[in-house]
């Protein structure tokens, strides 16, 4: 079974590449681990953490931890579960500034490398030199996250080439995807999977209650892995784990 890195990204707003990544974490079909990798800075401790993650639970005290032991035995130490129905997470830096600082072509070959576990990595808004584009070159499908307003697309289709480029990959190929967030709103999913020149991953939709889960750390309900949000992401969660090991098997 292959170990599988699926870095997520967006053009610019908030399309809810946080969200996403949580929901399909959670959902993965096998062991799984959520990254957060955003180089403008995280929210996960404010939002799923609710101001209460442990103060040494994040990459920046994990990439310490490199200096002296492996990576397993650094996340072992560092990574963080926040509640019984979230997947295991390394938080990540907690101002702009710190991702430049931080050697993400290490920790990408090393995650890529995870016995037993797929990561998920929110790598937050995407810029040529932010620092963590050595990080998504150590993906096997990076996905961007849009919206479906024309502002949204717009910025997306900017940023799909420069992530092919990247990947060394031509328009079409899936290692780079799209996912809409709540299509139709004007735009339908396949517009603008074609605008961005992108295949398409698939749909998330527009489920706020569930979406505050991740976001703002609500509470789930009774009837929370029922959920839209939660639904599409397990299908989601499951086409990117095969193609990952589709991809990882060819190599």
């Amino acid at each position: 079974m292959s170990d599988v890195l699926v870095g997520l990204v967006s053009a610019k707003g908030s399309p809810g590449v946080t969200t996403s990544a949580l929901a399909l974490a959670s959902r993965w079909p096998r062991a799984s681990l959520m990254l957060e990798a955003d180089p403008f800075g995280g929210d996960l401790r404010a939002g799923l953490g609710n101001g209460q993650w442990p103060p040494a639970a994040g990459i920046m005290e994990a990439v310490v931890d490199l200096r002296s032991t492996n990576l397993d035995a650094a996340l072992g130490r560092r990574v963080h579960r926040p509640t019984e129905y979230s997947p295991p997470v390394l938080a990540g830096i907690g101002c702009v500034g710190q991702a430049s600082t931080l050697p993400w072509s290490r920790i990408g070959t090393a995650l890529a490398r995870l016995p037993g576990v797929d990561v998920v990595a929110d790598c937050g808004r995407f810029a040529v030199a932010d620092g963590v584009t050595p990080l998504l070159r150590a993906c096997d499908v990076i996905v961007v996250v849009t919206g479906s307003s024309l502002r949204a697309v717009r910025a997306a289709s900017r940023i799909a080439p420069l992530l092919q480029e990247e990947l060394e990959v031509r328009p079409g190929d899936p290692r780079v995807s799209v996912l809409v967030v709540d299509a139709g709103a004007p735009y339908p999913a396949a517009e603008i999977a074609g605008a961005c020149r992108l295949p398409l991953l698939g749909e998330l939709p527009d489920d706020p209650r569930a979406a505050a889960v991740w976001s703002d750390g609500d509470r789930p309900d009774r009837g929370f892995g029922r959920s839209p949000l939660q639904r599409e992401a397990r299908g989601l969660a499951g086409a990117l784990a095969a193609f990952g090991d589709g991809r990882r098997g060819a190599a």
